[in-house]
């Protein structure tokens, strides 16, 4: 579980890093306010809930399980959406212009959209994702990393 816990601070530091980079570099080429790149976060956050679950099972191999892999995973995106959320709701708070965008783009929505609603939207948004990834990745990295190391598994020719 320490071993789990380390790999989850790592590789979120790193989710986060990644997404922080990500969102101000759009701000500073001036794509900021377009919301619908925040697919790209699902690409960034594949590679990295990947990466972290496939180094929890290197260095765990006789721990790593389809339990402890998904929940590895799972955990790098808690680590690495929390603030991020946090880090949008009080940019949304400063930023009046991007929270209008935001309300003009979601017309439907817009008298229930505000700082606090919109982060919980990313944080809701952010952990679906990683629950789904932290499963399909823990399924990739079995299949790759484990499978390889059990020669009993392997179908006979």
């Amino acid at each position: 579980m320490k071993r789990m816990r380390k790999t989850a601070l790592q590789y979120g530091i790193y989710l986060f890093a990644a997404l922080m980079v990500f969102f101000l570099t759009m701000q500073l080429i001036g794509y900021g306010e377009r919301y619908d790149f925040r697919i790209f976060n699902v690409v960034i956050q594949s590679v990295i809930v990947y990466l972290g679950v496939r180094h929890y099972a290197r260095s765990t191999p006789n721990d790593y399980n389809y339990l402890s892999g998904t929940m590895s995973g799972i955990l790098v995106t808690l680590v690495g959406v929390i603030p991020f959320a946090i880090f949008q709701m009080i940019n949304l708070a400063i930023n009046p212009g991007m929270m209008n965008t935001l309300q003009e783009g979601f017309p439907v929505f817009a008298s229930y959209l505000n700082p606090f609603t919109a982060g919980l939207i990313v944080l809701a948004e952010g952990t679906a994702v990683g629950l789904v990834l932290s499963y399909l990745c823990m399924r990739i990295v079995d299949w790759k990393e484990v499978s390889a190391k059990k020669p009993y598994l392997k179908t006979a020719e």
